[in-house]
């Protein structure tokens, strides 16, 4: 990319998360810019004014013949949860925490940056530019994407939020998700709920060192961890998570929705084969 115009252009995707295009049309989307078809302009826009001016914050214009205004969105669920403060509990986004739930969150999230970062020392350089937008309200908090960590660390398995991963492999997501989270509502999931807490930090902290052109500072948001998020939800589940037939497919192919059919079976077949062993521990006294 040696063109001028280039240059407000993104150039490295690493830390960009799941708000991807698909480009629709034959050529090069790069033409485009280097005709001078489309400009790019990175500025906040003051106010407008007649004849299709747009007014920014630097005291420069911009005259156009249609706006098209992405407004944003309030990150705080509308549905109202009883009783009163009961979101912080439930892994949601929140205005009124606590002092002693803001001073919990804040040592688990220093301790797990610690960590990931001391793991992938990349992370300690993410690009300058970084989404400006700020929310009032604390992360999504959910164990394993999905469960609320209060509940969770108590044994009590009677929520889960399907789909706040937000992701372009939604296919694999989806399938992933629902059986672990039948499994979990029921109870069939082994877990150690001394560490819930700690590793509902971890993924949060991780999905903001990690895409921090992104909105994971808020939600769970990627695009290139979405086999290793299935893979811990089927190592949870006790089903393998290298589905490929040999070893060169897995380090030369990608994955598809087609790696893993009969997840579903596959569970059941393991649970049947776990119960039964129950069942001949018991009857050998082997449990006494």
């Amino acid at each position: 990319m040696t063109s001028v115009s280039y240059t407000d252009l993104e150039t490295y995707s690493l830390f960009l998360s799941a708000r991807v295009g698909v480009l629709n049309y034959p050529g090069n989307i790069h033409d485009y810019v280097t005709s001078g078809q489309v400009q790019i302009i990175k500025k906040d826009i003051s106010h407008l004014s007649k004849n299709g001016t747009i007014n920014f914050a630097d005291g420069t214009s911009y005259q156009t013949h249609a706006l098209i205004a992405i407004t944003g969105w309030k990150l705080s669920p509308n549905i109202q949860y009883k009783p009163d403060g009961i979101e912080a509990s439930l892994g949601i986004p929140t205005e009124s925490m606590s002092s002693e739930e803001l001073a919990f969150w804040s040592h688990l999230d220093k301790e797990a940056e610690r960590e990931i970062l001391q793991k992938f020392p990349y992370l300690t350089r993410p690009p300058k530019n970084v989404i400006p937008y700020k929310q009032k309200v604390s992360p999504y908090r959910l164990y394993g994407g999905m469960a609320p960590p209060g509940l969770t660390s108590r044994s009590d398995n009677s929520i889960v939020f399907i789909k706040m991963v937000h992701s372009t492999a939604n296919i694999i997501i989806a399938e992933t998700q629902a059986l672990w989270a039948y499994a979990y509502l029921n109870g069939m999931i082994d877990m150690n709920k001394d560490k819930v807490y700690q590793e509902t930090g971890l993924s949060s902290c991780y999905g903001r060192l990690r895409y921090p052109c992104g909105f994971s500072a808020w939600y769970p948001e990627f695009v290139y961890d979405t086999v290793p998020y299935a893979d811990m939800l089927l190592r949870d589940l006790g089903v393998r998570s290298r589905r490929k037939r040999i070893a060169t497919q897995e380090v030369f192919s990608g994955y598809t929705i087609q790696d893993y059919k009969g997840i579903n079976r596959e569970w059941a077949e393991k649970r049947r084969c776990d119960e039964g062993k129950k069942v001949i521990r018991v009857n050998l006294g082997l449990n006494q």
